[in-house]
C-alpha cells in the first residue's frame, strides 16, 4: 500500500494548465513537497487534492489568503484581549504594592516611635534608680564617714612618716 506521489507536470496536466503556471501557484501559496526524486519535487495525494482544489477555484489563492487573514485576525484579537487583561492585572498589582508600601511605612514609623518611647522610659527609670540609690547611701551613715575623712585630711604627717618628693613620685 504505497502512497502515490505527483510531479508538478502531472498536477498541471490534471488541472489542465501549464507546468509553469502550476509551479507559480504552488510557490505563491507556500505548498511544500513531500519528497524529492532527483531534482523533481513530489507531492502526496492529500497535497494534490488541496492544490487542485485551490487552483480550480477562480479565487482559490484569494480564498486561502482570506482564510489565513481571518485566522490571523482572530488570533490578533485574542492576543489583544489577553494583553488588556494582563494590563488590568498589572495595574491592580501596582495598587496593591502601593498600599502595602504605605502600610510598611506606617509600621516602621510606629516601631520607631515606640522604640523612642521605650528608650525614654528606660532613661527615666535609670535616673530614678540612681537618685534612690544615692539617697539610700546618704541615709546609711555617710555623714560619719565624711567627718572622719575631713579629720584625716587636716592631720599633718609627722616628720618620720613624711616621704620625700621623689619617693612619692616613683611609687
Amino acid at each position: 500500500m504505497s502512497e502515490r506521489y505527483y510531479t508538478i507536470k502531472e498536477l498541471a496536466d490534471i488541472a489542465g494548465t501549464s507546468k509553469v503556471t502550476m509551479f507559480r501557484f504552488i510557490k505563491k501559496n507556500s505548498f511544500h513537497e513531500a519528497k524529492h526524486r532527483g531534482n523533481t519535487n513530489l507531492y502526496s495525494e492529500t497535497d494534490k487534492n488541496i492544490i487542485l482544489e485551490g487552483f480550480n477555484h477562480k479565487d482559490g489563492s484569494k480564498t486561502n489568503e482570506t482564510k489565513r487573514n481571518e485566522k490571523s485576525n482572530e488570533l490578533i484579537e485574542g492576543l489583544k484581549k489577553q494583553i488588556a487583561m494582563k494590563d488590568s492585572q498589572i495595574s491592580e498589582l501596582h495598587e496593591i504594592i502601593n498600599k502595602d508600601q504605605k502600610l510598611l511605612d506606617q509600621q516602621q514609623q510606629l516601631n520607631l516611635s515606640s522604640q523612642k518611647l521605650l528608650e525614654n522610659q528606660k532613661s527615666e527609670q535609670n535616673i530614678k534608680n540612681n537618685t534612690v540609690q544615692s539617697r539610700e547611701r546618704r541615709s546609711k551613715g555617710d555623714s560619719n564617714d565624711s567627718d572622719t575623712n575631713i579629720s584625716k585630711q587636716n592631720e599633718k604627717p609627722s616628720d618620720e612618716t613624711r616621704e620625700s618628693f621623689w619617693k612619692r613620685l616613683f611609687r
